[in-house]
């Protein structure tokens, strides 16, 4: 895991193990991580994006960001935030349907999503004309650090991620997309990401 900058899958790290079982290296993981603790390293093995990767506390991230002069992270405009929390809730999902629910054209968006390797083509729909479909990357499990799909928060956490404003306390941990703002969307997990923009902005 030193040697690598992406999670490592279970399967191939039990393989370099001459097939040592993934419930063995499931608990070999947790022993190290409890000796991390108790030797107050600054990192532990965490599971994101189906593998596992070493991640430094995050205690110690302003250090870090001193040490190589990190530049803040490039925001996403308001409608490819919104793009994206449909993408990530309703996939797969076709720019149709994305469109429909924001009520504007999605395109540039779904660009901006796709060149930041966020969304990908996952197939297409078999309705008429057969649109593509999107979903999800794991480079967006990555970056948010979730393990899978089925971790994702709510949409006022996730624009929190991107632009720095803090969740609503109406609901802690959880991130959501609100109906008011998508009609028809009752499907969709209940959230408060704010006022979305009615048109694309810069990307």
């Amino acid at each position: 895991m030193f040697a690598s900058d992406q999670p490592v899958e279970p399967e191939r790290l039990a393989g370099i193990l001459d097939g040592v079982s993934r419930n063995e290296l499931a608990e070999t993981v947790d022993a190290l991580n409890r000796e991390y603790e108790i030797q107050e390293r600054a990192f532990r093995i965490v599971l994101v994006a189906g593998g596992y990767q070493l991640e430094t506390l995050h205690r110690y991230g302003p250090y870090i960001d001193r040490l190589y002069h990190a530049r803040p992270r490039q925001k996403l405009s308001r409608a490819a935030l919104e793009t994206l929390a449909i993408v990530a809730y309703k996939q797969p999902v076709s720019r149709v349907e994305i469109d429909a629910l924001r009520g504007v054209d999605s395109d540039a968006s779904i660009r901006t999503l796709q060149n930041r390797d966020l969304i990908e083509v996952v197939g297409r729909s078999e309705s008429v004309g057969k649109p593509l479909l999107f979903g999800t990357t794991r480079e967006f499990l990555r970056y948010f650090g979730l393990r899978d799909i089925k971790d994702l928060p709510g949409a006022d956490e996730l624009a929190s991620m991107f632009d720095g404003t803090e969740p609503d306390p109406r609901n802690p941990g959880q991130l959501s997309l609100d109906n008011s703002i998508f009609p028809g969307t009752e499907s969709l997990p209940d959230t408060s990401a704010g006022e979305a923009a009615r048109q694309d902005e810069t990307q």
